[in-house]
This record gives structure tokens, C-alpha cells and sequence, in this order.
């Protein structure tokens, strides 16, 4: 009894900040994945909310969003859809496609597998990068291989399918987006803000439009 209690009083609180900001945002932004990077102006949502559950809206995205059809103008998600299935991700993408309006706009930054591919072909950056994401992120491993990045990306910190380019951007379409185009790391992106060249050489920056 309880339990169900407190879940029906955090539907409530959800749907009393998702009504706030409708009612007092003229131009609606979506956030997917927001974590630590709050912004200004943006409905900010994540599955969890890190401390921070009164700036953040608990919204789950593989299922159904809580949210009117065409009622957003933009939607932004860094490094989260690597962490969805693709068939997930693809239902994440119909619901953008749902609460944008005719015109909204879409931007996913996400790691790249072909830039992962590229370790390969060696390189100052590349070496560089190798050496700090092994040392950075997988401490354990004392070689600094490109192979070691590449499984490291494939199986930790719960990231489920990696996209390159051409899958992403068929993944939007196939959703039912347009004019997708490519875009470099803009003001938005936050993700390893300490290591931005890094993460600049790892993500990949799609943008498309809901016809």
C-alpha cells in the first residue's frame, strides 16, 4: 500500500512539472538523458534523477512519453541512446517524432564506432586518446590498446548498441525524420567537459528535422 502510494505521488509531482513548464514555455526544448547537465530553458528528464529530482523529470524512454502529441519544438539527448537497444532506441525515436511539432528539430550526440575503428589506424590523437581512456577508464588493464577501449565501450556503463554515422542516420529516418544532417559539438554538449578534445574525437553529432 504504500509503495503504491508513493508511486502515485511522484505520477502526481511528474505531471504537475510537465504541466508547469508547458503552461510557461512558449518555445518547448526536450531534454532525454539529462543526468547532471541541466540546462536553462529545457524540460529536463532522466530515468534517475542524481540527486537533483526537483530540476529533473523522471521519464523513462522506452516506453510511452508522458507528454501531448506536437508539443515540443526541440529535442536534445547526449550519450544516452547507446545505452537503449537499437529496437529501443527506435521506439525513443518515434516518441521524438510524436511530441515534436511539424518543423521540431532533433539532436543526438553519441559515441562513434567508427571513430572506436579508427584507434586502429594510429595516430598522435588517437594514440593520446587510447592512453587516457585506459588509464581513465579501465584502470585495471596496464596496456594501452586500442582493443581494450573497444571492449571497454561495448560492455560497461551500460551501453547496449554503438552507432556510426550511417546507422544513426538510419535510425532517424527509419523513425521518421528528415533532412538529417551532421553537426559539430556545440555549447549543448557537457559529456567529459574535463576532456573535450577527447570527447570531440568520440561523438558524433546528428541533427533532423519532424516533417
Amino acid at each position: 500500500m504504500r509503495h503504491r502510494l508513493k508511486s502515485l505521488l511522484g505520477v502526481l509531482r511528474r505531471r504537475g512539472k510537465i504541466r508547469r513548464y508547458l503552461q510557461t514555455h512558449e518555445v518547448r526544448k526536450l531534454h532525454l538523458g539529462a543526468g547532471r547537465n541541466v540546462l536553462a530553458g529545457w524540460l529536463n528528464t532522466d530515468l534517475h534523477d542524481y540527486g537533483r529530482g526537483d530540476e529533473l523529470v523522471h521519464l523513462d524512454v522506452r516506453r510511452r512519453f508522458p507528454l501531448p502529441d506536437a508539443s515540443f519544438d526541440a529535442v536534445f539527448s547526449e550519450h544516452m541512446i547507446e545505452h537503449l537497444t537499437y529496437a529501443e532506441g527506435q521506439q525513443c525515436l518515434r516518441e521524438c517524432v510524436r511530441v515534436l511539432r511539424p518543423g521540431g528539430r532533433i539532436r543526438i550526440a553519441t559515441p562513434s564506432l567508427e571513430s572506436l575503428a579508427r584507434l586502429y589506424d594510429g595516430g598522435e590523437l588517437q594514440e593520446r586518446y587510447v592512453r587516457w581512456a585506459v588509464e581513465t577508464l579501465e584502470p585495471e588493464v596496464d596496456a594501452a590498446f586500442p582493443g581494450v577501449v573497444v571492449n571497454n565501450f561495448f560492455r560497461s556503463w551500460g551501453h547496449r548498441f554503438i552507432y556510426d554515422r550511417q546507422t544513426l542516420w538510419h535510425a532517424l529516418t527509419a523513425a521518421g525524420f528528415v533532412d538529417v544532417e551532421e553537426h559539430p559539438l556545440g555549447e549543448l554538449e557537457q559529456h567529459l567537459a574535463e576532456a573535450a578534445e577527447f570527447n570531440e574525437y568520440e561523438t558524433i553529432v546528428l541533427e533532423a528535422e519532424r516533417p
